[in-house]
């Protein structure tokens, strides 16, 4: 195309991003997330190495190359790049996003992993968490490379992004690379998302004595051990929303299952809790494990109970300055495309993070569908006029972040 050959002037780039814009798609955009939806990648409980085959299938039709990363058997994390590998000479532009999705559940009105259209919606597990959102991004990449070919473009999909997060660990190993921004295709319902708390997942296991029940002065009670514990964060989560502040309020603390006991006649000698800390940007899952066992030192009686915590998942947060380019790239973008475009924060956490903190790269987060009302839902669905929404405002971003750097 011959508007990418004169990206230096206003001119050249309004032609690189009109051709790019004339490539994109929406029936090829909903075709590819309708084979990548029949290639189902529940988790846990199955692969992703056919969604992934697809994706690459793909990526070679539009002329990307693709590299996998083994995971785990079944489960490799996969690199699509147009255009040269970006460098600290030409920092690329890096989309990402994951090939899994949460197991389908009860409650559809049709199999959940046959696609179907209808109304001007795509409906199938993954639709909108987040195989539309792949499908538009790798079609969005495409177009840029086809008016600019000599810009660095990558799409990484992470497994495992829906359970431990062990794809984005496992590229974590790699030396980073050179990125412009990160832009992460999850459900934002195309609202622009610039920070995001990360999350921890810590298990408390308390170990009493056992006793009967008609003499527990004998024994010493896990349960009531727990629930001290459970109260004290419960007041920790109290303080910190307190502080509450800025975009992203507050780190919290959630008891989201305890489970301990053997019968109503003995004293309990076991109980575990499973706790949910959302963190603050910076904050670290071995802080907020700190944070815990100095909780639970607190909470912990002279009745012979012992307790340990432990951290299971971290996912760090992020945030963008709302002034960066790419905040504007992204607001403008959307706004070209008749979309409002407002610059929020999200209650979710996310693997853009990982990437933030490995490459150091700015992260936002933009994707089609809706994270609170379709994702993981029966019924999933997505608008195919946000899936080319979406597509487009990739391109017009991509081209915006090159040019100005």
């Amino acid at each position: 195309m011959s508007g990418g050959a004169d990206g230096g002037s206003t001119s050249g780039s309004s032609a690189a991003t009109e051709a790019a814009l004339a490539l994109v798609d929406g029936a090829t955009i909903v075709a590819d997330a309708s084979s990548l939806i029949l290639a189902a990648s529940e988790n846990p409980g199955g692969t992703e190495v056919a969604a992934v085959r697809v994706l690459e299938t793909i990526a070679s039709r539009l002329g990307g190359r693709s590299r996998r990363q083994l995971v785990a058997p079944g489960r490799p994390n996969l690199s699509v790049r147009f255009g040269p590998d970006p460098s600290a000479e030409a920092p690329g532009v890096l989309v990402l996003g994951h090939s899994d999705v949460v197991p389908a559940g009860e409650g559809w009105h049709a199999d959940p992993f046959s696609p179907r259209v209808a109304d001007g919606w795509l409906t199938g597990r993954g639709a909108t968490d987040m195989k539309g959102g792949l499908a538009a991004a790798l079609q969005a990449l495409a177009a840029v490379h086809r008016a600019r070919p000599e810009l660095p473009l990558e799409l990484l999909v992470t497994v495992d992004e829906e359970d431990l997060a062990t794809g984005v660990q496992a590229h974590l190993a790699e030396p980073p690379s050179h990125y412009l921004a990160c832009i992460v295709a999850e459900p934002t319902d195309l609202a622009v998302v610039i920070a995001c708390r990360g999350a921890a997942n810590l298990q408390v296991d308390v170990t009493g004595r056992a006793a009967h029940a008609g003499r527990p002065e004998d024994g010493a009670s896990a349960i009531t051990t727990a629930a001290r514990i459970a109260t004290w964060i419960a007041d920790d989560h109290a303080r910190l929303r307190a502080g509450a502040s800025g975009l992203l309020g507050s780190a919290t603390w959630s008891v989201g299952r305890i489970e301990g006991g053997h019968g109503t006649s003995i004293v309990p000698d076991r109980c575990t809790l499973l706790v949910d800390r959302r963190l603050m940007p910076g904050e670290t899952g071995a802080e907020a494990l700190a944070q815990l066992e100095a909780g639970i030192a607190e909470a912990l009686g002279d009745e012979g109970c012992t307790a340990s915590a432990a951290l299971l998942m971290e996912m760090p947060g992020f945030e963008t300055e709302p002034g960066h380019p790419l905040v504007a790239a992204a607001v403008d973008a959307l706004a070209a495309e008749g979309r409002q475009a407002p610059v929020e924060a999200w209650t979710a956490a996310c693997e853009g993070g990982f990437i933030a903190r490995h490459h150091g790269c700015p992260t936002i987060i933009l994707g089609p569908g809706d994270i609170t009302g379709q994702a993981h839902q029966p019924d999933e669905r997505v608008r195919i006029d946000d899936l080319e929404a979406a597509a487009r405002a990739y391109v017009r971003m991509a081209l915006a972040l090159h040019d100005a750097s």
